[in-house]
């Protein structure tokens, strides 16, 4: 049977962060989501563990001090070389260049406005139900 990935939520707002936690654990996405306010330390993180058994689902917002989204894709990219990743881009951005350019990462899997919900984690779920683990 296929492992559940491990998912993670970059955010430098730590309410976002809670909410997100909630909902995620709620939807059976993962027990034990791992959270990020920095995204540096989060790809630090990664870096560490990548391996070719390694699933990964990443909830990233956009706009971030220090490192923003686009610059953690841009590493994220260019450093990781096994694992298996998938990455939900979630803002409060609703700029169409930005959703415009998440079509240059192919492991952007989709672009939503914050905060997430039960229904957009769930439909996540049964969209990608081999990759989870989960059956339709």
């Amino acid at each position: 049977m296929p492992t559940k990935p491990i998912v993670y939520i970059i955010d430098d707002d730590p309410g976002v962060v809670f909410l997100h936690e909630i909902i995620i654990q709620e939807t059976k996405l993962t027990d034990h989501p791992e959270s990020y306010t920095d995204a540096k330390k989060a790809l630090d993180a990664i870096l560490l563990n990548d391996r070719t058994d390694l699933k990964l689902l990443i909830f990233l917002d956009i706009n971030m001090p220090k490192m923003n989204g686009w610059e953690f894709l841009n590493e994220l990219n260019l450093k990781i070389k096994k694992a298996d990743i998938k990455v939900v881009m979630v803002t409060s951005s609703l700029s169409r260049i930005d959703r415009e350019k998440c079509k240059n990462y192919p492991i952007v899997i989709d672009f939503w406005e914050k905060p997430i919900s039960e229904d957009q984690a769930i439909l996540l779920q049964e969209r990608y139900s081999d990759w989870f683990g989960t059956t339709s």
